[in-house]
């Protein structure tokens, strides 16, 4: 275990995470190799009263991988991925990234539901849920987990699964790092050798018509077809007619799992409607290629974020000119994403799991992106107000998108019996609340028993 301190060269930037405005100076960073230096790294902690701070991938924008004055356990650099394709499943490490999981499994022609974003760690992504493209044939993520090794609070190792720790294996599922350090996935896999996909471009005129198309579309589509869109300021990007760069403009990017000769009859509504969009990007791709079809920034933990996602039942007329207004609206780095939900999500194919609002069709989520002041009213007002026009329609948070970890806002992303249930789990594993800078479930000390 490598131990970074305030005083060691690198510790500025071994200290950052994605999200700039989640400037934290930590005490001490443990960057750990294996579960031995979890469990020391715990230890030395305890030793010393420090929070305790788990990051993954790095990737979450909340910023709970980070913290003030207390010990980071920094997992990035435990990266292993083992592959068994006769049984399609996969063995990760907590600091494997997204883009990195996906070119261990495509090399088998094997995949996982996951996240549009080669750059997002597997971990804190799992361990909320789990949203991907591929959701809407197979389920979320954490619902394609058979397995979790971690290292509770108390030092323990040990393997939650549906035979092992059953109550706790339902809680990993969607209750996030509330119970424990994971230092192992394992992941059930499914035959995707490729996908159909890529941009359809509208300027901001068509998106009235075309997002309620788009709406229309997916309500028939077959599981096999997703789609997520997205309100912009378009940047410089290839597949952007160089008319529309740095205007508003509204981007869908739909995918096709399905048979290839079918990719007109399936996608053709969306490609060929009325307004047609101005540029069409949509081609046979490897998966790994679709991950990187929308690039990260260059330099995203000196960019200022604040995102946050609901999950809607339904995208009504109303919700969709409320959206389209404030976009219209708001400064340049304010965006809408719309994502399509539904199919399997809505079936909870590996049965209960603490991600509870599964008649979800759509996740809007709503960001703003910047750089120079972290808290500049311009840029966080528009962004603040817009998901909170949504809660009069919303079903709750997805707790991978919610910078606000409140308790109200905790509760509402589980609703009230799976919330309920997920505090007695907290408070059976996790007592002293050892792991809270996540969307914390707050234990009941005074009810403890031993797990």
């Amino acid at each position: 275990m490598q131990l970074i301190t305030p005083t060691d060269p690198g510790y500025d930037q071994a200290r950052r995470v994605r999200n700039a405005r989640a400037d934290r100076r930590p005490a001490a960073i443990a960057r750990c190799a294996d579960p031995a230096d979890v469990r020391t790294a715990l230890e030395h902690a305890r030793r010393h009263g420090l929070p305790v701070a788990v990051r993954g991938g790095g990737a979450n924008v909340a910023g709970w991988g980070t913290c003030d004055g207390g010990m980071v356990i920094d997992l990035g650099g435990m990266k292993g991925v083992e592959v068994d394709p006769e049984n399609r499943l996969a063995v990760a490490e907590p600091g494997v990234t997204w883009g990195e999981f996906d070119a261990a499994t495509q090399r088998h022609g094997l995949a996982l539901p996951g996240p549009r974003n080669p750059d997002v760690g597997i971990a804190g992504h799992t361990l909320n849920g789990g949203i991907g493209d591929l959701s809407r044939q197979y389920g979320l993520t954490s619902d394609n987990a058979v397995f979790f090794d971690l290292v509770t609070a108390d030092g323990r190792q040990l393997r939650a699964s549906a035979n092992e720790h059953p109550e706790l294996f339902w809680g990993l599922r969607g209750g996030g790092g509330n119970f424990g350090v994971v230092v192992r996935f394992g992941f059930r896999l499914y035959p995707v050798a490729g996908v159909t996909a890529g941009p359809l471009v509208h300027p901001a005129a068509h998106a009235p018509a075309v997002l309620r198309t788009a709406r229309d579309w997916l309500a028939e589509a077959p599981d096999e077809a997703s789609l997520i869109m997205l309100l912009w300021t378009a940047p410089p990007l290839p597949f952007v007619p160089e008319l529309l760069h740095f205007e508003r403009s509204m981007v869908l990017i739909p995918t096709w799992f399905g048979d290839p000769d079918r990719t007109d009859e399936v996608l053709g509504p969306l490609r060929h409607g009325d307004p047609a969009p101005v540029a069409d990007g949509i081609r046979p791709m490897a998966y790994t290629a679709y991950q990187r079809l929308l690039p990260s920034p260059p330099d995203v933990t000196r960019q200022q974020v604040y995102n946050r996602g609901e999950l809607l039942p339904e995208l009504s007329d109303a919700t969709i000119d409320d959206l389209l207004a404030r976009w219209a609206t708001s400064g340049p780095n304010f965006s809408v994403v719309l994502g399509a939900l539904g199919g399997a999500i809505g079936g909870a194919p590996a049965g209960p799991t603490a991600f509870t609002h599964r008649d979800a069709a759509w996740f809007a989520e709503i960001c703003a992106q910047w750089y120079g002041d972290p808290d500049s009213p311009a840029h966080l007002r528009p962004a603040r107000d817009g998901w909170r026009a949504l809660q009069p329609v919303t079903r709750g948070p997805y707790v991978n998108l919610l910078p606000d970890p409140e308790p109200e806002w905790v509760r509402a992303a589980y609703g009230p019996e799976a919330y309920e249930r997920l505090v007695r789990l907290k408070t059976a594993w996790d007592p002293d609340n050892v792991f809270r800078f996540n969307a914390n479930i707050r234990p009941r000390p005074e009810e403890a028993t031993h797990a």
